[in-house]
């Protein structure tokens, strides 16, 4: 009986350094989370931001361009060492494409972020 109460004991020690570690793991893995969520939370915030003023940007210069119409076109015969050069014609678009593509850019990471914590939130939440 003795041995029992003894073996018991020792069980008893064991499974409370057990609780104990497990409690500070648990801790430091929620500390880890929330600082996760709060930089997640910043990424999505300046990604909207960024989305946003791309957004206005766009606007502001479809509204320039569309109002300036073929005045903006160079005259070849004032510039004639101008001539042979064509551009980067594989490059659809100019500076309006290259911010739709910024944009759309934002989005994705808008979303890829909030796929990203809302699964690492289930994680947090759902046993194991």
């Amino acid at each position: 009986m003795s041995g029992d109460i003894a073996s018991m004991a020792a069980e008893i020690e064991t499974l409370s350094k057990e609780q104990a570690s497990l409690i500070k793991s648990m801790g430091e893995a929620t500390e880890v989370r929330s600082k996760e969520k709060a930089a997640n939370e910043e990424a999505i915030a300046d990604s909207k931001a960024g989305a946003e003023a791309v957004k206005q940007a766009l606007v502001i210069l479809q509204e320039f361009y569309s109002s300036q119409g073929s005045s903006l076109l160079q005259d070849q015969k004032q510039v004639p060492e101008m001539a042979a050069y064509t551009g980067m014609q594989s490059a659809k678009g100019g500076v309006i494409g290259m911010l739709e593509v910024i944009e759309t850019d934002f989005m994705r990471v808008v979303a890829d972020t909030s796929a990203a914590e809302a699964q690492a939130s289930k994680d947090c939440t759902t046993p194991s």
